[in-house]
């Protein structure tokens, strides 16, 4: 049996200052660092430590938040580029406000090649992203294996775990936040169970 516990990192700066994070290097706040701190203890107690995989997106949020849950792994990350947040093109790291205001309007369906700017990234061009990785992770001989990623990537891995189409995610997503942890079981038949989803030890 396969374990999957995905992680999203944990208070960014751009959490806090009215930012789009995106494709944007943002630093973990110092309440961030505390919070990833406190979810490798946790991750301790509940069994986790070296002999466990680590996949990692190589935004500097994300690493800072692998880097203090490792200070009570020790598990060694492994970046994966196919783990960063969506890109937002033009949007990245703009003001929220700045975003809203610029952004292509959507229509009242949804639409999985909708992009708020020319050269952001689609529904679909990120599912397409993120499907190598998940088959790999699925097939692969690691057992047990931590995801440290971003809100949409995660939602995005969430959805392929319940076996839905991209399609799909126009009635039915996930929604996590910062420092939020999720633990899937995958059974050698392909059947997953979801202990938890999203959840906040805060």
């Amino acid at each position: 049996m396969k374990t999957i516990i995905l992680v999203q990192h944990t208070e960014s700066e751009h959490h806090i200052n009215g930012h789009i994070g995106a494709w944007q290097d943002w630093n973990l706040t110092a309440k961030g660092r505390e919070q990833a701190f406190r979810i490798g203890e946790w991750l301790k107690q509940s069994g986790c430590d070296p002999t466990w995989s680590m996949f990692v997106s190589p935004q500097r949020r994300a690493i800072q938040t692998a880097e203090e849950i490792n200070r009570s792994l020790g598990i060694i990350p492994v970046l994966r580029k196919e783990l960063r947040e969506v890109n937002a093109g033009e949007g990245n790291g703009k003001t929220r406000e700045w975003y809203l205001e610029h952004a292509a309007p959507r229509g009242p369906e949804f639409d999985p090649d909708h992009k708020d700017f020319p050269d952001a990234e689609s529904d679909r061009e990120l599912w397409n992203r993120l499907q190598p990785f998940f088959t790999e992770m699925m097939v692969s001989a690691s057992q047990r294996i931590i995801v440290v990623s971003h809100g949409t990537t995660l939602s995005f891995l969430q959805s392929m775990l319940s076996g839905q189409s991209v399609e799909d995610r126009g009635r039915f997503r996930f929604n996590g936040s910062s420092g939020s942890l999720s633990r899937f079981t995958v059974e050698e038949s392909g059947r997953v169970t979801a202990a938890f989803v999203n959840h906040s030890i805060f």
